[in-house]
Formats: C-alpha cells, sequence, structure tokens
C-alpha cells in the first residue's frame, strides 16, 4: 500500500513538471514568483549571475543540488525519490533491508547514467 502511495505521489510530482513546462502561463503556477516557477527562466538559477558563462552558483547546483535551485527540478527530484522508493517498499517485500537497498541503488545509478548518457550524446 505505501508503494502505490509513493507511486501516486511521483504521478503527482510529474504531473506539477509537464504543467510547469508546458502550461505554466494558463497555470496557476503563473502566480507564483516566476524566477522560481516559471522553467522558461528559472533553469537559469543555477549559475552565478543566472549566466552559464558564469559556472555554477554553488558547488552541486547543477547536479546533486540541482534540485534546490527551481521548482521544475525539484519536483524532479520528488518524483524520483518517491519512485525509488516505492521500487525499494517493493522489493523489500520480497527480501530484507539491505538487499533491496542496494537493488534500488543499483537500479538509480543504472537510470542515472542511462540518463547522462543520453542527455549528453543527444
Amino acid at each position: 500500500m505505501i508503494a502505490l502511495i509513493l507511486f501516486v505521489l511521483a504521478g503527482i510530482a510529474e504531473a506539477v513538471m509537464d504543467t510547469l513546462q508546458f502550461h505554466f502561463n494558463r497555470s496557476w503556477f503563473g502566480l507564483l514568483n516566476a524566477t522560481f516557477w516559471d522553467p522558461s527562466i528559472s533553469w537559469k538559477n543555477k549559475y552565478k549571475l543566472n549566466d552559464p558563462a558564469y559556472g555554477p552558483k554553488f558547488l552541486g547546483s547543477t547536479t546533486i543540488f540541482v534540485g534546490l535551485t527551481d521548482a521544475w527540478h525539484l519536483f524532479k527530484l520528488l518524483r524520483n525519490f518517491f519512485f525509488f522508493t516505492g521500487i525499494f517498499c517493493i522489493a523489500y517485500n520480497y527480501t530484507d533491508f539491505w538487499s533491496a537497498l542496494q537493488y534500488v541503488i543499483l537500479a538509480r545509478v543504472v537510470f542515472g547514467l542511462a540518463f547522462t548518457f543520453l542527455y549528453k550524446t543527444l
């Protein structure tokens, strides 16, 4: 049951991401601070002076801590957290805690490597 709730939360987070990306101005998010909520401009928050030419705003702002820089990346972080925690809950039903944790870590690493490889080559 917990895994089901986590997958619902992952779906909600992804709905927020898509709404921000494709319907920001037509959604109630358009009433919020655009520098954090509008992905057409908020993606720049991870850089010094909001300019990629100046490099990352802080250590990890373009990688591990990108979820702290704008709403779209925050909800991506939440989606992934809920999704992989849901997988952990399912795996834990069939094995012990440490094996389930190793399974989820392996799944997350493979997921991240696939994303990074394709993102950098496409």
